[in-house]
């Protein structure tokens, strides 16, 4: 028997391969990130001349020996139910013709009506194509979000999807430049963000440690609007047994050359907000493991040499551990721990991820990263999902005008500068109008 692969393509003979070549191209477009009316128009190409050798008398007679052999394994020659199907599509035109323009192409010394473009005309123009729906299309997850891959992420507490599972190539490689435009938002332009801290570098100056609350930014608005709501926010709600999730945070550690501080252990301890009377809010309760979902998407590869994320897995299922400091550093006052932290020993298990792999555990899975030795940047973006029954769908609104009151008032004057009281870097200690000068010089 032949061996099926992803596609439902078989692969016993090399000729076989060949007559599913609209199936292979038409997938291959669809990765690289291209419409789905292009992919449609190209694998249809094939059905095209299945349909002309029902219609047109004589059509199957020019076909060459190769092509007729393809056709055996393509379904053969319409039947007049399928040919009457297809002629209902409304890209039917359009596939007929680029069938005859493919016929075409295969004839030596064709008279052209016109001249053809030029090879880098039609670079230009699939570039423009890909930019004109970059965010807008979204990889199916169905194929392998099997109920083993999400078996395995709540009893590890973590999965690690590969770019190509949630992401087209085009998305992938489209991530630094989304970054970069992040960083280069003026801070506090938004209502509440974004926030922005800085470290120092070896030999002076200072770089970006950290942005937070920027995805109501017009930079990269459809970028924003796909973190919010598309690919990912799926996935978690397949991990999370069908829970609806709301965005509840986003940021972007950079871990920059020269700088690139690391993370001390800890658990990210997500809360609760909650409103008393019309204004004043008040941290209710620490968010569970599983009503949280914490998404690390690589920005650039990641390794032991630059800082790439640690985990503990297995350890998410004990609860609030208080690691990094005593009790009363949990975020709601008098919490206790479920477990002494120091009777726990964390096993850390590096991740490494390639460019656009995304890590996601919840909201108590410790975890650390060291320093980014290495002489390139680092970056991760974070996108933190919870499920929406436990937070309320104004969640991200209320966790930011939280922040802008509390932690990143002042320049972040209550850490210090700090990306997060973890930080192992050296902080830039700033005033929100110094940062927003320091923000326009880098």
């Amino acid at each position: 028997d032949d061996d099926n692969d992803d596609d439902g393509l078989t692969s016993g003979d090399d000729k076989v391969w060949l007559a599913k070549h609209d199936r292979i191209g038409a997938a291959y477009l669809r990765k690289l990130g291209f419409p789905e009316r292009v992919a449609k128009l190209v694998e249809g190409h094939v059905q095209a001349k299945r349909y002309l050798c029902y219609k047109e008398k004589g059509y199957y007679d020019q076909l060459s020996a190769g092509s007729k052999f393809t056709l055996k394994h393509q379904g053969g020659t319409m039947t007049e139910k399928e040919a009457k199907d297809f002629e209902n599509d409304e890209d039917f035109k359009a596939m007929l013709d680029i069938r005859r323009w493919d016929e075409h192409a295969k004839v030596v010394g064709l008279e052209l009506h016109k001249p053809l473009n030029s090879i880098e005309a039609h670079h230009t123009l699939m570039q423009n194509c890909l930019r004109s729906c970059l965010w807008r299309n979204a990889v199916g997850i169905d194929s392998w979000m099997t109920p083993k891959v999400i078996e395995g992420f709540n009893t590890n507490g973590y999965i690690v999807i590969k770019s190509d599972q949630w992401l087209t190539t085009a998305q992938r490689d489209a991530l630094d430049a989304f970054a970069t435009k992040i960083s280069q938002i003026p801070p506090e332009s938004l209502r509440n963000g974004p926030f922005h801290t800085y470290e120092t570098v070896e030999g002076g100056g200072k770089v970006l440690s950290r942005t937070e609350a920027f995805l109501d930014s017009d930079a990269e608005k459809e970028c924003c609007q796909f973190l919010k709501a598309s690919t990912l926010k799926r996935i978690v709600t397949k991990l999370r047994g069908g829970a609806a999730h709301t965005i509840y945070k986003e940021k972007i550690n950079y871990k920059l050359k020269g700088g690139g501080g690391g993370y001390l252990p800890h658990q990210d301890s997500y809360f609760k907000l909650v409103r008393d009377g019309e204004s004043k809010l008040r941290k209710e309760r620490m968010l569970k493991d599983e009503e949280c979902c914490v998404c690390m998407i690589a920005v650039d590869a990641m390794n032991e040499s630059n800082g790439c994320p640690h985990i503990a897995p297995g350890t998410h299922t004990l609860g609030w551990l208080a690691i990094g400091g005593s009790e009363t550093s949990a975020p709601l006052q008098g919490i206790k721990s479920d477990h002494a932290s120091s009777q726990i020993e964390l096993k850390w298990q590096p991740v490494v991820l390639d460019r656009g792999d995304v890590l996601i555990y919840g909201n108590m899975m410790p975890h650390m990263s060291k320093k980014n030795a290495s002489q390139k940047n680092r970056r991760a973006l974070f996108t933190i999902y919870a499920d929406e029954k436990a937070v309320g769908p104004n969640a991200r609104s209320m966790y930011y005008e939280w922040e802008a009151s509390n932690r990143r008032s002042n320049g972040s004057a209550v850490v210090k500068g700090k990306a997060n009281r973890f930080f192992t870097g050296k902080p830039v200690a700033a005033q929100q109008k110094q940062q927003a000068e320091a923000g326009r010089a880098a």
